[in-house]
């Protein structure tokens, strides 16, 4: 079995990056393993930029940290649940709520499951990097306030999509101005996707 620490810097280690990239993460590699243990268990490799010429940095950065930030991200950038799509369902008297809901689920995992697909997909025929990236990111929680979040769209379907990892590391979590997307519309649109594919399967035993 992998260790966490082993599993990270696979994760982090820039297999498709270029040689310049390459080296520097093993220089701090290098640097990584002459710490202590104890050292060694609060920190991680992660990339903290790029120069210049587009060239990935790397440094240290303290798990806690991360690990908190992991947690931030998490309370806003929700996925849609089947509760979400119940709920909508039944705020609009809307017949066969939970049927459609579970259909809709269904298909919202099935969106997002093609999408990291197509990253994979991406990679392999392009050689580069391609991750799945949030179209509206989270935002920053001391500019906005909790009410901001609690719309935001989080991580439904409609709310990501397939870019290089390079334009995604440039773009980081800036603000684009697309905050069109409310987690409100997005709720609606994956529960619409169940409605209709709902109203296929009637029509097909309608037909038979």
């Amino acid at each position: 079995m992998k260790t966490y620490l082993q599993f990270i810097f696979e994760v982090n280690f820039p297999k498709t990056g270029s040689d310049v990239e390459k080296e520097r993460w093993n220089k701090i590699n290098a640097r990584y393993q002459e710490m202590s243990d104890e050292d060694k268990g609060k920190r991680i490799i992660g990339s903290v930029g790029r120069d210049k010429e587009g060239q990935r940095r790397y440094g240290f950065k303290l798990k806690d940290s991360r690990k908190n930030q992991q947690q931030r991200r998490g309370s806003v950038m929700r996925p849609i649940t089947m509760q979400d799509l119940v709920d909508y369902g039944n705020r609009n008297l809307i017949p066969d709520t939970k049927k459609i809901a579970r259909t809709a689920l269904n298909i919202e995992r099935k969106r997002k499951r093609d999408q990291r697909a197509d990253a994979q997909q991406q990679s392999q025929d392009s050689g580069e990097q391609y991750d799945v990236d949030h179209i509206m990111p989270q935002m920053d929680k001391k500019k906005y306030t909790d009410r901001f979040h609690k719309i935001h769209p989080g991580d439904a379907s409609d709310n990501r999509r397939v870019i290089s990892q390079r334009e995604n590391l440039k773009k980081g979590s800036k603000d684009l101005g697309d905050k069109k997307m409310t987690r409100a519309r997005a709720i609606y649109m994956a529960f619409l996707r169940g409605a209709e594919e709902q109203e296929k399967k009637k029509k097909g035993q309608i037909q038979k």
